[in-house]
């Protein structure tokens, strides 16, 4: 930037982020001039679900929100394509289901993790891997018990995998993005 470019301005305009009645709000307008019924149970998951993705890289209100409303539509579609409604609304699988993939699309999809396995275990049979499962178990237990009680996704930070090369770093790289995943 040039120094001293913003003092030769007069006049600022903010345009701050978007809360997530915003958003409830411009979902709602656009889904009431399209002529569709929207229970309170949908809104409320919309805002949750934009609560999460205004955390996230990219967030962009508006334009963030119609992507929601495009791929609740087409969710819709593919849902009464067979079996047709009498008054056009949006449900609540719907919603989730848009506000997920959206979510996804933006942080990355992880789907080679199984819920069902504890992705530290990789590491048990690992030479001196203890403090470091140590810390891997500190995170993931916090991030469990923040998604658990309905808290923001905690920011886990950066990670930093340092030493030599070989195998070691690469599993730890594992159980870390699927702990994050689960």
């Amino acid at each position: 930037t040039i120094a001293g470019l913003k003092s030769r301005f007069t006049h600022f305009f903010e345009f701050p982020d978007w809360v997530p009645q915003d958003c409830e709000s411009f979902f709602a307008s656009i889904a009431s001039k399209e002529g569709f019924e929207i229970d309170r149970d949908v809104l409320d998951v919309l805002q949750e679900g934009c609560s999460r993705l205004i955390q996230l890289k990219g967030w962009a209100n508006g334009r963030d929100v119609k992507k929601i409303w495009s791929e609740s539509k087409s969710l819709r579609a593919q849902r009464v394509y067979d079996h047709p409604e009498v008054a056009k609304k949006i449900t609540v699988d719907d919603i989730n289901t848009a506000v997920n993939n959206i979510t996804q699309s933006r942080i990355g999809k992880l789907s080679d993790c199984d819920p069902n396995i504890d992705p530290l275990a990789l590491l048990d049979g690992l030479f001196r891997m203890d403090d470091i499962k140590a810390k891997l178990q500190m995170l993931q237990r916090t991030w469990v018990v923040s998604k658990r009680e309905g808290d923001c996704t905690p920011d886990l930070g950066h990670f930093v995998f340092t030493g030599s090369p070989g195998e070691s770093n690469f599993l730890i790289e594992i159980p870390c993005i699927c702990f994050i995943h689960l």
